[in-house]
């Protein structure tokens, strides 16, 4: 792993940072424990304070350095935390080597509105990711760092509903689901084609333990290990990916052509805006 050097030369040297948000849990818990492990400096996220101090705690009792973990919470269901945590953020971490975005869910059978109006799938595993990536842009620029998502293979079967994103008809998990999807997929590449001298940016489809995604993609549950083992290899610093590509595993994979119309990318990166509050 690569550590960034402070303004004096003379000094020691910082480890790099991560993000790692949804880290109480599943891959997203499995990565900062192997992470804080390496060496990096690891910033737990979860959904509220009580559920990142957990994490941090049980990442220690693992055996993890207290001195390289840090916890922070907010609600992706309250876009207003969210970006209140990205401040903070900030604040503490002017340079940020990497963002992790494990933290997505399943989706309900029936639809569910957010408090901001947002069906509860598209806001929890896209708006709050984007809002989140877009406010330490600035940071991941700084240190050149690395963005990775959690996506799926669902979302080359999916479609933006562009005039009906909370899907008030004809809402289905694996619409709702394949629809976050396939949007998160579209703004990594985006991000990439933005920034490509100040940072990395892609997407990754590392399997699931999640007994509703496994029965969404009809396929076996991929152990936690596996995933993040997937995962951790495409964030470290040394390994060399395509910039904005989607990855199946440790390879580039297809995508949906909407992923590849950068006027249809420009449109959601617009929209996404207006909906976040920052358009």
């Amino acid at each position: 792993m690569s550590a960034l050097l402070s303004p004096s030369a003379s000094a020691p040297l910082l480890p790099p940072s991560v993000l790692v948000a949804g880290a109480d849990d599943g891959v997203g818990h499995a990565l900062a424990g192997r992470l804080a492990s390496a060496g990096w400096l690891v910033v737990a996220h979860a959904d509220t304070p009580a559920r990142s101090a957990a994490a941090v705690e049980r990442l220690v009792r693992a055996g993890a350095d207290p001195l390289r973990l840090e916890a922070v919470s907010a609600s992706y269901a309250d876009l207003g935390e969210v970006a209140g945590m990205a401040r903070r953020i900030e604040q503490c971490h002017p340079a940020l080597d990497l963002l992790l975005h494990t933290g997505h869910i399943g989706p309900k059978e029936r639809r569910v509105l957010t408090a901001a109006g947002q069906e509860r799938t598209f806001q929890i595993n896209y708006l709050a990711p984007y809002l989140l990536t877009r406010l330490l842009t600035g940071a991941l620029c700084k240190a050149r760092g690395r963005v990775v998502s959690v996506s799926s293979t669902l979302h080359r079967g999916a479609s933006l509903a562009w005039s009906d994103l909370t899907r008030t008809r004809g809402y289905t998990p694996l619409a709702a689901y394949g629809q976050a999807a396939l949007a998160l997929t579209m703004f990594t590449r985006t991000l990439a084609e933005r920034q490509p001298d100040e940072l990395t940016a892609i997407s990754v489809d590392p399997g699931s333990d999640d007994p509703d995604i496994v029965r969404m993609h009809r396929w076996a549950t991929t152990p936690v290990d596996h995933a993040s083992d997937i995962v951790v290899q495409l964030s470290s610093p040394t390994l060399l990916v395509r910039n904005g590509a989607f990855y199946e595993g440790l390879l580039p994979g297809e995508v949906a052509a909407m992923v590849k119309d950068e006027r249809a990318r420009d449109r959601l990166w617009r929209a996404s805006d207006r909906l976040i509050g920052l358009g």
